[in-house]
């Protein structure tokens, strides 16, 4: 029984830690809009650019896997895994546990926040040298 509380309790703060993308995608898109609207053409306005579709690839990805570990659990892992695989046409899908995918969604909640946190140096980067 505690170890299924300790699951369940994982779970919910996993999917509560992938809802942040609702924070990331907005502060990602404020150095983006400034950069479009203010900064001159060259390499760091592109550097902005990508790095924030970066952070739009991003945020799409928690919010598919925000949803997907709310209706995921250990009994309905395996059928999830061939549906999963079925839809994106990804045979490895199929065969990852549900520790692996909980790994590769920190992972990408990682790389979110940090692609976040590099708008934010690079529009201080921006503001510095166009002043």
């Amino acid at each position: 029984m505690a170890e299924n509380r300790n699951d369940l309790t994982s779970a919910a703060l996993l999917t509560h830690s992938l809802a942040s993308w609702k924070f990331f995608l907005p502060l990602g898109m404020l150095p983006l809009l400034w950069a479009m609207t203010v900064l001159p053409a060259g390499w760091l306005q592109i550097i902005v650019v990508i790095n924030a579709g970066y952070i739009a690839f991003g945020c799409w990805r928690l919010w598919l896997d925000e949803g997907y570990f709310r209706i995921l659990n250990r009994d309905s892992h395996a059928e999830a895994g061939e549906t999963l695989a079925f839809i994106w046409q990804r045979e490895r899908l199929s065969t990852l546990t549900l520790t692996e995918r909980e790994q590769g969604a920190r992972r990408q909640l990682h790389l979110t926040m940090r692609a976040t946190m590099l708008a934010w140096a690079l529009w201080l980067l921006a503001l510095i040298i166009t002043l």
